[in-house]
């Protein structure tokens, strides 16, 4: 393994995939071109989507670049991780059609061990989990063992779309094993022999990522396959030069050091000392190095700072900047004195750098004096309401100063959360949200609420406690023990407080064991409380929320109401959630072991240990399980055991609960004909009454939320039939859609509309009927559902092939046109206008001349509904005397307005100026008999 430079990789990568015939062409630019579902290029692959979805042909079925790329997903933890950077440089080589996965493996095996002379035996591979064939490529051709290659799911190991649409397709990493000791280090797992490539250790790094581009997803999140196969590899430059140097970060390569070497020059300059180097310090100077380099690059290709879009986010770039130059005392401009170094290191590779240095250096300039005026006001403000939350010993900055320092001071949200991370809090941005949108709705405190403390006065003794009553009535009578706002105890509530309220008696489940807490009011003579959410902190339950009108003191007598339509749907789900444990353990063994749960009114969600992906037809057995228990309308009871009695009873713990001497059973009936219940577990919350008040149950999906662990995620209820009605509504709507598309055609499509009109696709009535009747009818529909969605597909694909082929009058008119056709030496040229066939119809028609005459070239317009369109098309006897329909679409489809592509036996233009298609046709004739004659 030889150290080299970020400037001789990028010569490395050029001369190998010269040598491999690739076009070696510049970087586009930042801003991506006719891609609205990008901010940025993020990809190496961004600027090709049209070569890959076939819409445009590539100047070389090989390309290879070096592509500047920019990702501000993670722009928070940029400074605050060794990793994490804005800007990098892409290296990629791509395969439009030509070769596949083998070259492509081969090539990267090739670079590795023998160009970047990496040891072979600390290579690591990742393939999708279902792509036999790159572990067979893998294997045989490239040497590496088997033992090095890892099968991983489609969260880690498919590509793209890069945006909401666009080619993507299995993928295969490469990766570097960079020793056991980091297991043991503190970005490591600590276990070294279970340590593996994919996971979160820093002992395997990637550092290359081949994409086997086979499909394009369209706006709807449909697959379908490409025209044509293509690779996509994407290798980042920093991150090769990196572990070449075996340095830990990215930010001692040495371009990167330069920028960090001008930071420090000018941070000492402007303060006359430098700073102490820590965490804090050095967060600040790799912010700096990475926002300066990332925002002079954005700023060259005409990216600037705005209030909306792509403008907005390179405006946090350069204003987070800012901030941390004022963590390290810098309170002037810097940035603008900094772009020279960036333009200095890149601008030789980079030419639009040294182009647009005058422009972006002003940019600069006047955004980062215009924000040093917010930020020297804002900042004064800050220091203010920091010192009042320390004072209170403050865990949470609160939401409406945050909101006051936005609205009044001009301060970026982002910064006010920057900075309260540095003091160990957190935003409270509920209320900061709340106020943006001039709505009344509650801050939830409950994230924080392990680490909630009772104010020091908060009226409570030993015998201080909330009798809960919720298992038996969802409304009950009691008194107001104590109230809280903010941090302090308060004697009085008024309309608009927030906060939570102590009760001597409460109906409302605090939230444990996975399900949620209650919300409804709390009513008084003087006073109405809405209640978001119900938590409890040693023997009292607290009732979250707002008071909405009136007021509240201590003592006051209460009416509390829970909210019951929320409750029937919480404890229909939670009772789901025991039979679905039972299922699980019944159908797949009694190793499984509930690792987490949730319980809310909209599904229910169960994390259970299991080594492997459960197969379909075990679903459904689960499935059919806790259907069969809800048929059953068994009695669920609960029982107050000791907990050895408790055990006796083979229940089962719920996952997170701690139990004490005595604890609450719950069971649920007998199965038919033998003396066991459906389920039997420990469970302090809410439950149905008998299994059939379930009424229906539906498994959504099974996946895995982390090794060893697989989950699972239900809905029970009227919520399976909302899920089913959403799903044939969605269904429905494709059908008409594709009825509406026929009505358009001239084409024949009689045998397609049948089809369709024929599809059942019950809508509410009938779903909450066939229910109703057969709850196991959710199997039912969910077949249908995926019977449907092929069908729909299958149909498509035979309107597509129809309209291919064009009107029953095709062959006619193929004879009139051969009939009319001129004849220039040996070829036949067909001048064409038949404004009846649309762009798809046009070149069915040339596929029909063709295959009748083998000397023949077919210029052809049409003035469709969507607007003017041109083909041209040749047989291969033409290409081989030169000709080149996608260089006549180039050269002509200006006259309509338009532009095109394609290859060189066909190829077609789309415009707006249907008055220049005769004129467009009258060219592309001349052009053709010069290249004839030529010949």
């Amino acid at each position: 393994m030889k150290a080299l430079t970020c400037a001789e990789l990028r010569k490395l990568w050029i001369e190998f995939f010269e040598s491999k015939k690739h076009l070696q062409l510049p970087s586009a630019s930042l801003l991506p071109a006719g891609d609205p579902t990008l901010l940025f290029t993020s990809a190496g692959m961004v600027p090709f989507k049209a070569y890959f979805e076939g819409a445009e042909t590539p100047p070389s079925p090989r390309i290879a670049t070096i592509q500047k790329c920019l990702r501000t997903t993670d722009l928070e933890v940029v400074g605050k991780t060794a990793r994490h950077c804005t800007f990098f440089e892409m290296l990629g080589n791509f395969s439009f059609g030509d070769y596949f996965k083998e070259e492509a493996i081969e090539w990267a095996w090739e670079f590795s061990v023998d160009w970047l002379k990496l040891d072979p035996k600390k290579i690591h591979i990742t393939v999708y989990e279902d792509d036999d064939e790159a572990i067979q490529i893998w294997n045989k051709k490239a040497g590496v063992p088997l033992e090095r290659i890892t099968r991983l799911g489609k969260d880690t190991n498919w590509w793209g779309p890069a945006g909401d649409s666009g080619p993507c397709g299995p993928c295969s990493e490469l990766y570097l094993d960079r020793g056991a000791h980091i297991c043991k280090g503190p970005t490591g797992c600590g276990d070294p022999d279970t340590c593996k490539p994919g996971s979160d250790c820093d002992r395997y790094l990637e550092y290359w990522n081949l994409v086997f581009n086979q499909f394009n997803q369209d706006t709807r999140g449909q697959l379908h396959p490409l025209p044509r196969t293509g690779i996509d590899t994407g290798a980042g430059l920093e991150r090769i030069v990196a572990l070449l140097g075996n340095t830990d970060t990215v930010y001692e390569t040495d371009e990167l050091v330069r920028i960090r070497t001008k930071v420090q020059e000018l941070v000492k300059e402007s303060t006359g000392k430098m700073p102490e180097i820590n965490d804090t310090t050095l967060a600040a100077f790799r912010v700096l190095t990475d926002h300066a380099r990332s925002s002079t690059f954005a700023l060259s290709d005409g990216i600037l700072p705005d209030n909306t879009g792509r403008g907005y986010v390179v405006r946090r770039i350069i204003r987070r900047a800012l901030l941390f130059a004022h963590h390290l005392g810098v309170n002037e401009p810097i940035l603008h004195r900094l772009h020279p170094e960036v333009v200095s290191i890149y601008g030789s590779f980079y030419p639009e750098l040294v182009a647009e240095q005058k422009k972006v250096h002003d940019i600069l300039l006047s955004e980062e004096q215009r924000f040093l005026t917010t930020l020297e006001t804002g900042v004064r403000k800050w220091d203010e309401y920091l010192a009042e939350a320390k004072a209170a010993k403050a865990k949470v900055f609160p939401g409406k100063q945050a909101f006051t320092l936005y609205d009044t001071f001009g301060f970026p949200l982002e910064m006010t959360i920057e900075l309260a991370e540095r003091n160990g809090m957190t935003v409270d941005l509920k209320e900061f949200e709340r106020l943006m949108e001039e709505q009344r709705e509650k801050a939830r405190t409950g994230a924080n609420w392990k680490d909630f403390k009772l104010p020091a006065d908060f009226p409570i003794s030993d015998e201080t406690r909330t009798e809960f009553v919720g298992y038996d009535t969802l409304s009950d009578e009691g008194a107001v023990i104590g109230m809280i706002i903010g941090d302090h105890t308060t004697s009085q509530m008024k309309a608009g407080d927030e906060g939570m309220i102590a009760t001597s008696r409460s109906p409302f489940y605090p939230e444990g064991g996975g399900q949620q807490g209650d919300t409804g009011f709390l009513v008084a003579k003087g006073g109405r409380f809405r209640v978001e959410d119900t938590r409890k902190k040693g023997e009292l339950i607290f009732h979250i929320g707002r008071l909405e009108e009136g007021a509240l003191k201590t003592g006051d007598r209460i009416e509390l109401k829970v909210d019951t339509d929320r409750r029937t749907l919480l404890i229909g789900h939670h009772s789901a959630t025991h039979l679905l444990n039972s299922g699980l353990r019944s159908v797949l063994g009694t190793h499984i072991l509930q690792t987490g749960s949730l319980v809310s009114p909209d599904y229910l969600r169960f994390d259970f240990s299991h080594p492997k992906r459960m197969e379909p037809d075990e679903i459904e057995q689960v499935e059919r399980s806790v259907i069969k228990a809800i048929m059953a309308k068994a009695k669920v009871e609960a029982k107050i055991l000791p907990i050895d009695e408790a055990k006796k009873t083979g229940a089962i713990a719920t996952f997170g609960e701690k139990y004490g001497e005595q604890v609450r059973v719950i069971t649920m009936g007998e199965r038919q004909g033998e003396n066991e219940p459906y389920s039997v577990e420990f469970c302090g919350g809410c439950h149905v009454k008998n299994t059939g008040d379930i009424a229906l149950f539906h498994i959504l999906r099974e996946s895995s939320p982390g090794a060893g662990n697989r989950r699972i995620e239900a809905v029970a209820g009227k919520r399976v039939t909302a899920y089913f009605d959403e799903q044939f509504s969605e269904l429905r709507a494709e059908q008409m859609r594709l009825l509406d598309e026929i009505a358009t055609h001239k084409v024949d499509l009689q045998a397609e509309s049948k089809d369709l009109k024929a599809l059942a696709l019950p809508d509410v009535k009938a779903i909450e009927s066939s229910l109703e009747k057969d709850p196991e009818q959710s199997i039912v529909f969910e077949k249908r559902i995926r019977d449907a969605r092929e069908a729909l597909k299958s149909i498509e694909k035979r309107m597509r092939k129809a309209l291919a082929k064009g009107p029953a009058d095709g062959a006619e008119l193929a004879e009139s046109l051969l009939a009319s056709a001129k004849s220039t030496g040996a070829f036949k040229v067909v001048v064409a206008r038949p404004d009846s066939l649309d762009g798809q119809a046009l070149k069915a028609l040339a596929d029909v001349l063709r295959e009748r005459e083998s000397k023949l070239i077919l210029l052809a317009g049409s003035a469709t509904e969507k607007g003017p369109v041109l083909v041209y098309s040749c047989t291969a006897e033409a290409v081989k005397v030169g000709l080149d329909c996608s260089d006549l679409i180039r050269q002509t489809s200006a006259h309509i307005g338009g532009k095109g592509g394609g290859k060189k036996d066909m190829a077609q233009a789309g415009g707006t100026l249907v008055e220049g298609i005769e004129k467009a046709l009258a060219e592309a004739t001349a052009l053709v008999e010069a290249r004839l004659a030529g010949k």
